[in-house]
């Protein structure tokens, strides 16, 4: 057996280890509490039939399109737990780290298509979006489709290629606006590079939006929503925002206000992925004799890849700002192929050595992202504290919905129990999402009704408070009750449940 026939024989091989990783990584992720925007799909898809899915997504209740939540709402028939709410994320990113192997052997080759891949199993960002209960994990798994299925059609000739390549497309469309930068780049690629094939692209993507033209009033409501307005006065569009979306969305934590690239991944990390990329464009700069971007399937990438952030930037200069980190996934996967390239065009001496370093680099935020600081906010284990502790009569005052967009809390969806709950920080309402017009209910006031209504009992208070501090309650309780238990969980959000009981 040759060099060439052994190399032919091991890339299945490793395309089922590098996807086994990055499944388990993605599994490890799953299993943590609900946080922020996946409180909405919770209540969303537990609280309606799928009528009401439909119809309480097409409202200004969401600003995103409908996929995700009819796929969650199936899956949750079975039950309500985190993993399956999760489900089709969980199966679209593992599904996703082949799928990038197979458009870069379309693309690249062998070599570059295998580096990608690896990157995508163990990156954070991909690892944090194939474990989120939105729409995001979904849409990257149908944009690469989307690209693999057009180019598939333009080498094969075969139309049911070209029908996937329409499917995969409106899919992506149903499951997040943003990769509509993505769809046009791809369009845009085959017009030009594919002139014999612009009648059937044409078609496929008249057949595409075909299919979207369903959801047309939805979106007209969703791009008119006043949600989008509050999103963009809460996140400024300047030189410093930008840096640290960018930095984010390539290497960092998708939650940029939870940990700085310095630690996740982490100084060491970053200059592996440095030294990495310096052995690619010193090997590549040695090599290459024509201009890089003569290869039409490379153009496509870099097209990809610059179409959402070019885009998303251009659009909040002039109206609503888009340009945040999760909005840049449509480009993540294209992103990676580029990397995988850089490496494989290194040559034979150089590529191994930038390979391992690049996915070193990478590998080490996305196992971070097991560890307690990185994990989300620990709920379920607080209020399975308070269901196991808690007795008739006692009250418990919950200040977890300072996070979520409504009408439930992070304490809700984790709780096992009915029982006397009062809010902090946060509307009472449960019947509808959050709005400006509802109440906060302050914590002194929580505090008054939990001990009017405890009667005597004791008082569970479930706060968040900072890395910095430790936890204490933002009222204060009567002089007649005493702090008798405290049990703290850390996360990128410290929980703590404080018992209160009367001094009696």
């Amino acid at each position: 057996m040759d060099g060439s026939a052994g190399r032919r024989l091991a890339a299945p091989a490793l395309v089922g280890l590098l996807t086994a990783a990055g499944l388990a990584l993605r599994l490890a992720v799953a299993h943590q509490s609900l946080f922020a925007d996946e409180l909405s799909t919770y209540w969303i898809v537990t609280a309606h039939d799928l009528g009401g899915v439909l119809s309480t997504v097409h409202s200004n209740a969401e600003i995103t399109p409908p996929l995700y939540f009819v796929a969650a709402w199936l899956a949750t028939q079975i039950s309500h737990a985190p993993e399956l709410l999760r489900a089709p994320s969980l199966i679209a990113g593992t599904a996703t780290i082949p799928l990038v192997y197979l458009l870069g052997m379309r693309t690249l080759g062998r070599a570059a298509a295998l580096v990608a891949m690896a990157l995508t199993a163990v990156a954070p960002f991909m690892v944090y979006y194939s474990a989120e209960a939105r729409g995001y994990g979904v849409m990257m798994a149908l944009t690469v489709l989307s690209t693999l299925a057009m180019l598939i059609a333009v080498d094969s000739g075969r139309a049911r290629w070209w029908v996937v390549y329409a499917l995969a497309s409106a899919g992506a469309a149903y499951s997040h606006y943003t990769c509509f930068f993505v769809l046009a780049a791809q369009l845009l690629w085959v017009l030009w590079a594919h002139p014999e094939a612009r009648r059937r692209a044409l078609l496929a993507n008249a057949g595409a939006a075909l299919l979207f033209l369903p959801w047309i009033t939805g979106l007209v409501k969703d791009f008119t929503s006043p949600t989008g307005k509050i999103l963009s006065a809460l996140s400024p569009f300047n030189a410093h925002s930008i840096r640290i979306v960018l930095e984010h969305w390539t290497l960092g934590y998708p939650y940029s206000t939870v940990a700085k690239i310095t630690e996740l991944p982490g100084k060491p990390a970053l200059v592996l992925v440095a030294l990495g990329l310096i052995v690619g464009v010193v090997g590549v700069a040695r090599r290459v004799r024509a201009p890089l971007l003569s290869d039409r399937r490379l153009v496509l990438l870099v097209a990809l890849f610059v179409a959402t952030p070019f885009a998303e930037a251009a659009v909040s200069l002039v109206t609503t700002h888009l340009f945040a980190v999760r909005n840049l996934a449509a480009s993540w996967p294209p992103m990676a192929l580029l990397a995988g390239a850089l490496v494989a065009a290194a040559g034979p001496r150089l590529r191994y050595a930038a390979a391992l370093l690049l996915i070193a680099g990478v590998g080490i935020g996305g196992v971070k992202m097991l560890e307690d600081t990185y994990e989300r906010p620990h709920y379920r284990e607080a209020a399975s504290f308070v269901d196991r502790a808690a007795r008739p009569g006692d009250a418990v005052i919950d200040g977890t919905g300072f996070l979520s967009p409504g009408p439930l809390t992070a304490f809700d969806a984790a709780s096992g129990r009915r029982r006397l709950v009062f809010r902090a920080n946060a509307p009472q309402e449960r019947d509808h999402p959050f709005d400006i017009r509802d109440p906060i209910v302050t914590p002194q006031q929580a505090i008054g009704r939990a001990v009017a209504a405890a009667a005597g009992g004791r008082i569970f208070d479930v706060e968040l408070y900072s890395k910095e501090g430790a936890p204490s309650p933002d009222g204060t309780f009567p002089a007649g009750y005493r702090l008798v238990d405290t049990r703290t969980y850390p996360g990128i959000v410290n929980v703590a449940v404080q018992v209160y009981a009367p001094s009696g």
